[in-house]
């Protein structure tokens, strides 16, 4: 096996790895994290809990898509997608000066270091849109 095979596929279940986990601390605690996405104030209820039931969800499933490589393409896009929601959310809750933990990775009580959380979700973005570009031109593995 080439030595770049296995570099995409340590990256590829790292990345779902890291959904998979982050998706479950949530889940664990989901009141919480409904709490949180409250606390964005970005939309009201009870679209803040139908959100806070539905993200840890996805991360999970996502996860899953992407270290497995089934629906993995997909799976990139909607997680790129995601995570410039994501991105959005922090720098508008950065912008009106709230001082609130994301719920990124569970509960918490250290606020949110915004720059740090941006940074970090546009690495994962970059990492994302790197698997989904080395995997052009390959066909997709679907669930039979």
């Amino acid at each position: 096996m080439k030595a770049s095979v296995i570099a995409i596929l340590i990256l590829r279940v790292a990345l779902g790895g890291f959904f998979i986990y982050s998706g479950t601390t949530k889940l664990m605690d989901l009141s919480d994290f409904v709490d949180s996405v409250g606390n964005y104030q970005i939309v009201d209820r009870p679209w803040d809990a139908i959100f806070g039931y539905f993200v840890p969800w996805l991360e999970v499933v996502l996860g899953f898509a992407i270290a497995t490589g089934i629906c993995f393409r997909s799976g990139l896009v909607i997680t790129i997608v995601m995570l410039l929601g994501f991105s959005i959310a922090i720098a508008w809750v950065w912008s009106q000066g709230l001082n609130i933990n994301c719920g990124c990775h569970g509960k918490s009580d250290e606020p949110t270091n915004y720059p740090l959380s941006i940074a970090r979700n546009l690495g994962l973005i970059t990492l994302a849109a790197g698997l989904f570009w080395t995997n052009l031109g390959r066909p997709a593995k679907t669930p039979e």
